[in-house]
């Protein structure tokens, strides 16, 4: 009970943190989508795009290796074995994280030129390259702040990144955007830069003080620390570096696609834009919550799965199932209702309005299949979870090929659901396989959705008779009251039970 409640605890920390980033995140990315427009939000997409899979290069692994090799040592009480442990991960992270470096370095240039087809790329991408050494060491630093239970720390260098960061770009906005939206995306990437690598000397001093405090020197470390950090990295680096390739040549393909649909290059690149940087980012924005049961559940399952506590983990993955649902279910009814709304108040964009739309449905599953991959890494299954995710990229690749040319946008977002809901039914396959749980669709899923029509479309009609001063006040009033409605109608109704809500409150007490 006591590691229960401290990982709960841990969860409403690390919940709040990150919806708070995610939040300022956001309410940023709105002004730097005004500042750079469309065309400006493609073009930037792409070069993100591009140097993802450089950063996956960068961390290879790292992040789960961390998490994991320190999560076992301290299953077994060894302090030599969690600093021997790091220092394997941290010597892996500079190794490839100067090697994504060098090679972003060298290919900027043909790579703009010949596939992206845009030379104001090149010099973004290049200053991208500084900042993958500092990315790859804060990923190892954050898997053990995440196996220690040190997610204050954890979500102290993320706030701390995420306030540099916006301070940098919007200066540099200011500065270089007057000369065109090549330059301004320079300046969003090299804001981005410079955040990286002041996050990573933060949270690096966080990690040294720590060690110092919490961890001694008893003992040799473990002759087996630098083979088990292969055995769990190097797998999942080689397979991530195949999905996040193929992803790249997805994300190349559709503004590729757009053009043979009959738009022109930079109405290709700005509908790439809307769908990518506008919609998505909403869709997702609330999976903020879920990210922290994901992260957590990892060290938290792998120590279950050591001492062979097969019921607890039983009894965390049907909770877990049940919020997700629950919480995801509620989200997607009101996108689904309000994403005219949120379209035209946050990027005054009827298009993503559209877009959110066509994706709200999707919600319920793209949050579910989230917090499944988290629990099948904890349970040793990441190997299987890459395998369907290349598999996913995979038919992407080629349905993309097909569609985009043919359905424009609209087919782009026929493949998300299509593959979307393949990836989640694979991946809970897998883990119904390997956990005893009980089913229970009518709470799970039935009076979710009931609550959620119910609740928007009580709210809807009231909003509609409010005299509100504009559509930003319309938007946060509709989907602050909804919720609201929603949860009270789950009470009502008993799709959250007053054991639910007890067992929720008694584990998050210290």
């Amino acid at each position: 009970m006591k590691r229960s409640r401290a990982m709960f605890f841990n969860l409403i920390i690390m919940t709040l943190t990150t919806l708070l980033i995610r939040f300022v995140g956001m309410a940023f990315s709105v002004y730097v989508s005004r500042r750079l427009g469309a065309y400006g939000v493609g073009l930037y997409t792409l070069i993100v795009s591009v140097g993802a899979f450089a950063l996956t290069f960068a961390t290879s692994g790292v992040n789960l290796a961390a998490t994991r090799l320190t999560a076992e040592a301290i299953g077994r009480g060894s302090d030599s074995g969690i600093r021997c442990a790091m220092r394997k991960c941290i010597a892996y992270s500079l190794c490839f994280g100067f090697a994504a470096t060098a090679g972003l370095a060298i290919l900027a240039k043909p790579v703009s030129l010949h596939v992206l087809k845009n030379a104001e790329c090149i010099v973004p991408l290049r200053i991208m390259a500084i900042s993958m050494p500092c990315i790859s060491l804060s990923s190892a630093l954050y898997g053990y702040f995440t196996a220690r239970r040190r997610v204050i720390k954890s979500a102290a260098g993320q706030i701390f990144e995420q306030f540099v960061k916006i301070c940098a770009t919007v200066v540099l906005i200011a500065i270089l955007s007057p000369r065109g939206a090549g330059y301004a995306c320079i300046a969003v990437v090299a804001g981005g830069v410079i955040a990286e690598v002041s996050s990573f000397v933060f949270s690096y001093v966080l990690y040294r003080v720590d060690l110092k405090r919490h961890v001694g020197r008893d003992g040799p470390g473990d002759k087996k620390a630098l083979r088990k950090l292969f055995d769990i990295a190097l797998p999942i680096a080689l397979t991530t570096y195949v999905r996040s390739g193929l992803l790249t040549v997805e994300h190349l393909l559709i503004p590729w696609g757009l053009k043979r649909s009959g738009k022109s290059a930079k109405k290709a690149i700005a509908s790439y834009g809307v769908l990518h940087g506008m919609a998505l980012p909403i869709v997702l924005f609330p999976q903020t919550l879920m990210t922290a049961f994901a992260s957590l559940l990892v060290p938290e399952i792998s120590e279950c799965m050591a001492r062979g506590e097969e019921e607890r983990i039983d009894r965390i993955v049907s909770r877990v199932i049940q919020a997700s649902l629950c919480f995801s279910c509620g989200v997607a009814g009101i996108m689904l209702c309000y994403a005219d709304l949120l379209g035209e108040a946050i990027y005054a964009n009827r298009e993503a309005g559209a877009m959110i739309r066509m994706l709200a449905p999707l919600v319920p599953v793209m949050y579910l299949d989230h917090v499944v991959d988290g629990m099948l890494k904890g349970l040793g299954e990441q190997l299987y979870s890459m395998k369907v995710n290349i598999a996913d990229a995979a038919a992407s690749v080629v349905l993309v090929y097909f569609l985009v040319p043919v359905l424009g946008v609209n087919g782009y977002v026929y493949v998300i659901i299509v593959m979307e809901i393949v990836n989640a039914s694979f991946s809970l396959a897998r883990l119904l396989s390997r956990a005893r749980i009980r089913i229970t669709p009518v709470k799970w899923l039935i009076k979710p959705l009931a609550c959620v029509a119910g609740a928007t479309a009580a709210v809807s009609a009231a909003v509609r008779l409010m005299p509100l001063p504009g559509r930003v006040s319309e938007a946060a009033i509709a989907v602050t009251l909804s919720s609201a409605a929603y949860y009270a109608l789950l009470r009502l109704t008993g799709g959250i039970s007053s054991g639910d809500v007890k067992w929720l409150k008694s584990s998050v007490k210290r």
